[in-house]
């Protein structure tokens, strides 16, 4: 608390202050003291302790290291099994009653979590890869498609394509809607107020949601771009980016780039997202990320070997491998006939030897 300081002059610098957080948030992150948990009006149970702990451990790593001071996708990751462990507990079941986790949470409720909180981490940090000038973790952030994400650009694709759908099935609906004005009217008219009412879109933060039929038909400034049609080379219009960043999560982590490298060309600062921008539709995108995502992510081990599992993200799966790795035992095949070759390194003539 520096409110107290006598004059300006001793005021601390902002590098002491980042230095003093930093030591603070080391000591948080590292302490496995249980006092350091949220008090309670009722007596924990050795259950809850285990998850509160376990959820603890996955939230602390998501912000980067805090010796290394630096930050890359398997630090994100751990922030993915935070939300998976949340959904798996029933934090998000929200209409699943008493049931908790008991019922699958739907693909709309996971559509909220997912884009609103990914909007909110990555506010946090945002700030900290720039105030701490994070160094991308791995090398040199091979592993993230801006140095140091990967997922949220997945993510956002496939809010793109959401938004795709939601056009889609908005056209067929005012369509029918005409159809059936022009059967029972003998002519064509779209001054019905439900035809140019204004659908939900569950994967929007500001989607317009209508309750009453009778309410004047809505067409609200903040969804002007419901009628324009969106290819991914939409990254390369600057005015959109300014307008819909908030929005949409794709065009965020790419205005994003444009902050951290100010003057240097896309193609040259992101040549894989320059080309990821050349794709005909979201559709592609979104498939394509996805499986750079699991080969370049989750198939490595420099990023999966951080993973802490426990009784909510549990290591259960079938070992590829079975029994321990042992060392060969035959190493060199020499000769025309295979002969094989155990006591070292196979003899290797001289090419004029006969």
């Amino acid at each position: 608390n520096y409110n107290n300081m006598e004059s300006s002059e001793n005021a601390p610098t902002k590098d002491e202050i980042l230095k003093e957080c930093s030591q603070l948030g080391y000591q948080a992150a590292s302490s496995s003291d249980d006092s350091s948990s949220t008090p309670t009006d009722h007596e924990i149970s050795p259950k809850e302790n285990e998850i509160i702990n376990e959820l603890r451990c996955y939230l602390h790593d998501a912000f980067g290291h805090p010796i290394r001071l630096d930050y890359g996708t398997g630090h994100e990751c751990s922030f993915i099994v935070f939300l998976l462990s949340l959904c798996k507990i029933g934090c998000f079941n929200w209409t699943g009653g008493a049931g908790g986790g008991a019922n699958p949470t739907s693909p709309e409720v996971i559509g909220y979590a997912s884009l609103s909180l990914l909007h909110a981490y990555l506010n946090v940090t945002r700030g900290l890869q720039r105030d701490y000038m994070l160094e991308p973790a791995g090398s040199h952030g091979v592993w993230g498609l801006d140095d140091y994400h990967c997922v949220p650009f997945y993510l956002g694709a496939c809010q793109m394509r959401a938004r795709e759908q939601w056009q889609q099935q908005r056209q067929q609906t005012q369509k029918k809607k005409k159809l059936e004005a022009k059967e029972s009217s003998g002519i064509g008219t779209d001054t019905d107020d439900d035809a140019r009412r204004l659908p939900d879109n569950p994967y929007l933060p500001e989607s317009t949601i209508v309750t009453d039929p009778s309410d004047p038909p809505i067409l609200d400034a903040t969804h002007a771009d419901n009628n324009d049609h969106w290819d991914p080379s939409i990254i390369h219009n600057r005015p959109n980016l300014e307008s819909y960043r908030g929005t949409y999560l794709y065009l965020s982590c790419i205005h994003f780039i444009q902050q951290i490298k100010p003057g240097v060309p896309f193609f040259e600062s992101s040549p894989m997202l320059n080309d990821i921008s050349h794709l005909g539709n979201w559709s592609k995108v979104m498939a394509g990320l996805l499986r750079l995502f699991e080969g370049e992510v989750l198939n490595k081990l420099p990023v999966v070997q951080h993973f802490v599992f426990g009784s909510i993200f549990k290591a259960n799966w079938t070992p590829s491998r079975k029994g321990p790795l042992e060392a060969p035992k035959r190493t060199f095949i020499g000769g025309s006939g295979g002969v094989e070759v155990t006591g070292g390194m196979p003899v290797t003539r001289a090419p004029w030897a006969k």
